[in-house]
């Protein structure tokens, strides 16, 4: 089996624990006593203001989205660091929107902190700054990261996530490394949504 293969089966049988945990959660939510769960928006799109790219996240249940991130990407296996086109399909576990809400803070674009798991491909063959041996080797990542995302009038973002991933390259001995993201995006669509009734529809 080669690696990148197991690194796909890997990220599949991440994804559906996470699906399981979170519809485990989001069921007992609806059943609190009576209490209204905490939605997340049905979709929404964000633009990177600090590098090329945009980010596009759904929800699927009251604390869980999926979705992807398209444009430069910053790769830091062991061997080095690549700054290069990539994109990265990506879960997220809200866990703190209801005591967000709660205590009267801004809960919309999901602003929240939440736990997330991520499998991202590199083109390092297109690669703007490195120095990774590059020659038709993509780099693939799979990680798990600690994400904290807010919020502002105007639909600007702020986000930032860390933790780590193994990276996974042909010919290259894979290792364990690093993962940071940080975001500052901007929601064209916000102020529009803003004006429609909360999905789903509440009574």
């Amino acid at each position: 089996m080669t690696r990148t293969r197991l690194a796909s089966r890997t990220f599949s049988l991440l994804i559906f624990t996470v699906l399981l945990f979170a519809a485990t959660a989001g069921n007992a939510q609806w059943s609190e006593g009576g209490n209204r769960p905490i939605y997340l928006e049905r979709h929404q799109l964000q633009l990177n203001l600090l590098m090329p790219g945009f980010t596009y996240e759904f929800g699927i249940l009251p604390n869980l989205t999926a979705g992807a991130t398209l444009g430069l990407g910053l790769a830091t296996p062991p061997e080095g660091y690549s700054l290069a086109p990539s994109y990265l399909a990506f879960s997220r576990y809200y866990h703190n929107l209801k005591r967000r809400a709660g205590l009267g803070k801004n809960v919309s674009g999901n602003s929240g902190n939440y736990f997330s798991i991520g499998f991202g491909h590199y083109f390092v063959e297109w690669e703007l700054a490195g120095n990774l041996d590059n020659e038709g080797r993509d780099l693939i990542l799979l990680g798990g990261l600690y994400g904290i995302q807010r919020s502002y009038p105007g639909g600007l973002t702020l986000g930032i996530e860390a933790g780590a991933g193994q990276y996974f390259r042909n010919r290259i001995s894979n290792g364990f490394g690093p993962v940071v993201h940080f975001r500052l995006g901007w929601d064209p669509f916000k102020r529009k949504r803003d004006k429609k009734p909360p999905w789903p529809p509440q009574d």
